[in-house]
């Protein structure tokens, strides 16, 4: 099988042909049909997240169990599923009081890039080297084994290229408004960063009937996607200062009920800060590198009640919100097909990530016979 891997910090990716390994008891084999490439695929190729190596890259994709191991329980050969780079126990504290995503053992499980059931790995390349998968998925490849708690099934008459959007960029982006922010009726909006989960956040807000939604990026043609996906407002954000007196003016001088930071860039939750009004909420989405920080105005911990809130994964519950989303695109509700601007071929990943690093692509997706 072809898989995209990285084998050290800042070099290309690499295209091998992997040989997939045995299938444990709890495990499926899933034929990928569909992988988006995401920002957070690149930082562990640049190695501003440090996950080991060599690792399969990709954490948002679908495609169809064509084996299962004799212990699985959730979803069956032929089933049609959609990848979910978080899994939970169900058991822990977290879980049970509704936060699976802040579940530990699953967030161990995923940042060692091993199989969940027995902390294995499931692939060799050509030198019979063991890979990684990220988030112990790693869905840039023809074929993987993963646990079952990652394969959410899905209906079948759901195209693949669709589906693989909801594992990640479109859950992380719609269920941040609703699930962590709670964006109200009538609120005034700021998102930072409209790429493809931001493109999400300005869909969702619009769902959540925000009055005034303010999309800002660097680039001409992600402000024109923000736009038909419901921003009321854009501001090519060329200098932080204009960028801010501009959403004063947009919201009557007071400034945005929301501010969502959604590129992982530390200035720019600066710049969301600043945004917004007093008693304003912050959602930070964006993934940073490991190692770099935060700079707020101190004084206004004590004069504003503005509130800073960290978002892992959009405080997202995989297994209910994935199908939830999947209805609403079955029922025309959510926009899907459209955040995708750039199909590529396995072997053509380089480019493609040199073009979502110049800002040419909200969502570059490969599809796999």
């Amino acid at each position: 099988m072809k898989a995209a891997v990285v084998y050290e910090f800042g070099t290309p990716i690499q295209v091998v042909d992997a040989t997939p390994g045995a299938v444990g008891p709890h495990d499926v084999r899933v034929q990928v049909r569909a992988s988006g490439l995401c920002h957070s695929d690149v930082a562990v190729q640049t190695g501003e997240l440090p996950f080991p190596l060599p690792m399969v890259l990709g954490h948002e994709g679908a495609g169809v169990v064509v084996e299962a191991g004799d212990a699985v329980t959730t979803c069956a050969v032929g089933d049609h599923v959609v990848l979910s780079a978080l899994i939970h126990c169900g058991q822990c504290t977290n879980c049970l009081k509704g936060r699976p995503n802040l579940c530990m053992w699953g967030l161990e499980t995923i940042f060692s890039g091993t199989n969940a059931n027995d902390r294995a790995l499931r692939a060799t390349d050509p030198e019979g080297n063991g890979l990684y998968q990220f988030a112990s998925i790693g869905t840039l490849a023809e074929e993987l084994i993963c646990s079952e708690k990652h394969a959410v099934p899905i209906p079948d008459d759901v195209p693949f290229e669709a589906a693989a959007l909801t594992g990640c960029g479109v859950l992380t982006g719609v269920s941040a408004v609703f699930n962590r922010a709670g964006v109200q009726p009538g609120s005034s909006v700021v998102v930072i960063g409209c790429g493809g989960v931001g493109l999400n956040v300005v869909q969702a807000t619009a769902m959540a009937n925000a009055a005034t939604i303010i999309a800002v990026d660097l680039h001409d043609a992600k402000l024109a996607m923000a736009r038909e996906f419901g921003a009321t407002h854009t501001i090519r954000n060329d200098d932080a200062e204009a960028t801010v007196a501009q959403v004063f003016d947009l919201t009557g001088g007071e400034g945005a009920n929301y501010a969502f930071e959604v590129v992982g860039v530390p200035p720019l939750v600066r710049l969301a800060w600043d945004c917004l009004r007093v008693d304003g909420t912050l959602v930070a989405i964006g993934v940073h590198p490991a190692g770099s920080t935060v700079a707020l105005p101190a004084e206004q911990f004590a004069t504003t009640e503005k509130t800073l809130m960290s978002c892992l994964y959009g405080t997202s519950r995989p297994t209910k919100d994935i199908p939830m989303l999947v209805d609403m695109f079955r029922q025309d509700r959510i926009r899907l097909n459209e955040l995708v601007t750039h199909h590529f071929a396995l072997e053509d990943i380089n480019d493609a990530v040199a073009k979502m690093e110049n800002g040419r692509d909200a969502r570059g997706v490969v599809l796999f016979d």
